[in-house]
Order: structure tokens, then C-alpha cells, then sequence
């Protein structure tokens, strides 16, 4: 009896040290988890040419630090981008994990390395420094569409004879005739055009360069460019918009220079300080994430259309129509009664 009560005391002690043991290892693996791990990974490692693969970019991070989010113009080495998708963020356990898919593509054969996966992350919202953390670089075996009995020679076909074809006659027919139509209109409306000095009907008045401008700016707004991640896409049209209405209202070539000319030649118009500042930082941001693959914060993204209205509202041409004063008009029957009353 006393033996059984042993073991049994044997057995407790045995199982509180395993329990203790495993929540002393999840402490220690739950306290030892990175500030941040991104990982690499693709469908397949073995294409034939010009096929598509998702090559998939991991991140997770905790949820007190910032990180750099990987943008669509990223350098994969010799494959080029097809498509581009981010995934919502997961949050769990004070932690943030989101997925970033880009579907690439090679027309070459060979082995290819996609090289390492570059991430940049700050450890703390207070640091202004940033560090770098890099996901490991993977092959892809990329083979020849053409299979070696495709390769073996077959005799030459026999030549084909054609037969008379009446339906490319006919066909050639109606051509001519349908051209001496087309002539005959074409006359006629030359014609009229000539009398009339219109061939149809007066051209609409071209719209003011504001109008046309604003119009973009509220179609560009519509499209949710900045939702859906394409923020490269959203500030060149941005930038080209803005551009063209500086041609149509100040005569100058700016779709043919660069910012720094662009805001050289403004000056010369005597901008007053707000619109200068308005159009020097939207054009300034514009090159940033254009050329230096630079992700603007969220602010930047609200603040840049209202700097390309602003600047439109203010430097816009107000047509008015012009007065002059009204003109009194005198009838056929009272002629007789004026020239009477000046006589006497």
C-alpha cells in the first residue's frame, strides 16, 4: 500500500516538472521571437520560358516599430514584373504579418537568381535611422519550351494549288466603287465647307486650362490609385496633369523639362509665395517617387492633391464677359417725333 502511494507521488511530481518545463520554453521562445523576419518564397522553382511565377514576400514584425513597405518597382534581378498585389496586414499577439505577391516572368533559359529581398525598418517610431534585414535569394530553373522530338526534320509539303477566286473579284469591285463614293461625299463636303466655312458645324470654344486640369484631378482621385498600392502610377499622372495645365496657361514647355527648369521659368512669372510653394513641393515629391522609389507618408498623400488644386485655384485665368452699356433703340414711328422735338 504504501509502495502505490510512492508512485503515485512519483507520477505528481514527474508531471508538475514536465508542465513546468514547457511553460518555461514558451516563455523563453514567446520572449526570444525577433523585432522583425521576412521571408521568400515562390510557387514553383522550375518554369519553361515566358511562363509566370508568384514570387512572395513575408513580413513579420511587432506592432511598436515602423517599416518600409516594399513597392512594385523593386529590383528582382533579370525577371521582369508582372503584377503586383498586397495583402491586408494580420494583427495577433502584438505582432503585424502581411503578404506581398509579385507575379514575374524571364523569356531567357537557364538558372536565375532572384537576389535578396531588401527591407528597410526603423526599431522604434523614435528613431530616424533606419536598418536593413534582407529576405535569402532563390533559384528558378527556367527550360526551353521546345521538346527534343519537336526538333526532328519532316519532309517539305507539296506546293497548293489556288483556285480562281471570283469572290476576290467581286470584292475588288465593290472597293472601287465604294472609293468613288467616299470621293464623291468627300467633294461634297469640301464644297460646303467652302460656302459655309464650316464642313459640319462650329467648333466648340476650347476650355480653359483650369477646367480641364480640375476635371483630371477629380478623374485621377476616382480611380483609388493610393488604395490599391499604385502609388508610383498615381503621382507621374498627377505630375503629368499638373504640367499640362502650367502649358495651357503660362505658355510653357513643361512636359518637355525637368522640375528644377519648370520652377526656374515660374519665377519669371512672379508666383506669389503660397502657389510657388504649393507647385515646388508637389513636383519635388512627384520626382521622389518616381525616380528614387520613395514611399510618401500618408499625410504627404492627402496633402499633394489639395497643393494641385490650391495651386490651380489661385493662378487660374477668370474669364468675365465685358459690359458696355445698353444702347437705346429707336423705332421706325417715333423717328418722326425726335426729329421734331430737336427742332424745336
Amino acid at each position: 500500500m504504501q509502495k502505490k502511494n510512492l508512485n503515485i507521488i512519483v507520477l505528481r511530481l514527474l508531471l508538475i516538472t514536465i508542465i513546468t518545463a514547457l511553460l518555461s520554453w514558451t516563455a523563453y521562445a514567446l520572449d526570444d521571437q525577433p523585432l522583425i523576419e521576412v521571408t521568400s518564397a515562390v510557387d514553383t522553382s522550375r518554369i519553361t520560358i515566358g511562363d509566370r511565377i508568384t514570387y512572395t514576400i513575408t513580413i513579420d514584425h511587432v506592432d511598436t516599430m515602423r517599416m518600409e513597405r516594399p513597392g512594385e518597382g523593386v529590383n528582382l534581378g533579370q525577371f521582369e514584373i508582372k503584377d503586383y498585389k498586397v495583402h491586408d496586414p494580420v494583427h495577433s499577439d502584438g505582432r503585424i504579418k502581411q503578404q506581398f505577391d509579385y507575379v514575374i516572368s524571364v523569356f531567357d533559359t537557364g538558372a536565375f537568381v532572384i537576389p535578396p529581398f531588401p527591407v528597410a525598418y526603423f526599431p522604434t517610431d523614435s528613431l530616424s535611422d533606419y536598418r536593413l534585414i534582407e529576405a535569402s535569394p532563390i533559384t528558378i530553373y527556367v527550360e526551353s519550351v521546345i521538346q527534343d522530338e519537336e526538333r526532328q526534320l519532316h519532309d517539305v509539303k507539296p506546293p497548293i494549288e489556288i483556285p480562281y477566286n471570283y469572290l476576290a473579284l467581286l470584292s475588288l469591285i465593290a472597293g472601287v466603287v465604294l472609293l468613288a463614293v467616299l470621293l464623291y461625299v468627300g467633294y461634297r463636303l469640301y464644297k460646303k465647307r467652302k460656302e459655309s466655312g464650316y464642313l459640319i458645324r462650329a467648333p466648340e470654344p476650347a476650355r480653359p486650362a483650369h477646367e480641364i486640369a480640375l476635371s483630371a484631378l477629380e478623374n485621377l482621385l476616382a480611380k483609388n490609385l493610393l488604395a490599391e498600392g499604385m502609388t508610383k502610377q498615381f503621382y507621374s499622372e498627377l505630375s503629368e496633369l499638373i504640367r499640362h495645365y502650367i502649358e495651357g496657361r503660362y505658355y510653357v514647355r513643361a512636359l518637355e523639362e525637368t522640375s528644377t527648369e519648370i520652377l526656374t521659368q515660374m519665377k519669371e512669372h512672379e508666383l506669389d509665395e503660397k502657389s510657388f510653394t504649393w507647385l515646388h513641393n508637389l513636383l519635388q515629391l512627384a520626382d521622389l517617387v518616381k525616380f528614387a522609389k520613395y514611399q510618401p507618408t500618408e499625410k504627404e498623400n492627402q496633402e499633394s492633391p489639395q497643393w494641385a488644386k490650391s495651386f490651380i485655384d489661385e493662378t487660374k485665368i477668370i474669364y468675365e464677359p465685358v459690359t458696355t452699356p445698353e444702347q437705346e433703340i429707336i423705332l421706325p414711328e417715333d423717328r418722326d417725333e425726335v426729329v421734331k422735338e430737336e427742332k424745336a
